[in-house]
């Protein structure tokens, strides 16, 4: 509120998301897209006080007094306020996005974005490094399996090569052989299903962080094209199913064989 000599000439309504009232469709879907925020409503001046930077007094010291997320504002479209615009441009104020309520007249959301880009940058880059970090892990963890494959195989192939006289021995080392590389294809197979689950948590993390990001001034990058029809596989990367089924196969090669030397 705003007084001069005792005498009230203008004042200010403003409050945060925590408040909104069930009718306020526009706030309400600002908040659902964007996140929280403080809205200022309303700023009314006295006619014979018009002109002098009362609003802007009033403006200045809710900005001043509020840190913890985005102020907006909604100005109608049609038609066009210059001034009102103009007013809100010099407060520091941008044009985010224009929303038609269901009342029919559309209004143009301004929003002004406290400045703390070096602790948002700080947060994204960690969870950018994990999600990184999940990706690297899986793929040693598919080479281990390679690996790990690759000399219970050459083993396999020894025990079938005659390398023992005694055939028996030489199945039964066979035998066992394989049912560790199908033990082994199994557990690589489980280890590399939670590590899918995690890299697609992650990845959901850092399009969470950038959401939060664009709403105080910054730019999609890992989740720009994430929605929208036939985006299903850069939501969820196909090669990350085929890390998986790899494991699988593996195991089935290894059952074929435990199999065949069970039926030898």
């Amino acid at each position: 509120m705003a007084l001069r000599g005792g005498d009230v000439v203008g004042f200010i309504l403003a409050y945060s998301d925590a408040n909104l009232e069930s009718d306020e469709w526009l706030n309400h879907r600002i908040k659902g897209e964007f996140g929280s925020f403080l809205v200022i409503k309303q700023v009314c001046v006295a006619r014979h006080a018009a002109r002098q930077g009362v609003a802007s007094r009033l403006y200045r010291h809710v900005l001043r007094q509020w840190h913890a997320s985005p102020v907006i504002a909604a100005i109608v479209s049609e038609p066009e306020n210059v001034a009102s615009i103009a007013f809100h441009r010099e407060m520091g104020f941008e044009p985010l996005t224009e929303l038609t309520p269901p009342d029919g007249v559309a209004r143009k959301v301004w929003v002004r974005r406290s400045h703390r880009e070096a602790m948002l940058h700080a947060q994204y880059q960690v969870a950018v490094d994990l999600y990184k970090h999940e990706d690297v892990t899986n793929w040693n963890k598919l080479n281990n399996f390679f690996y790990i494959t690759a000399a219970l195989a050459a083993a396999a192939s020894f025990a079938f090569s005659g390398g023992n006289d005694n055939h028996r021995f030489s199945d039964q080392l066979a035998l066992v052989v394989a049912i560790i590389g199908f033990a082994s294809s199994l557990a690589f197979a489980e280890m590399l299903l939670w590590g899918r689950r995690y890299l697609l948590a992650r990845k959901n993390s850092v399009a969470r962080m950038e959401q939060y990001i664009v709403w105080h001034g910054g730019q999609r990058v890992v989740g720009r094209e994430l929605s929208g029809p036939r985006r299903d596989g850069l939501r969820q990367s196909p090669t990350g199913m085929i890390m998986i089924l790899l494991p699988l196969f593996v195991g089935l090669c290894w059952v074929a064989l435990i199999i065949v030397i069970a039926v030898k």
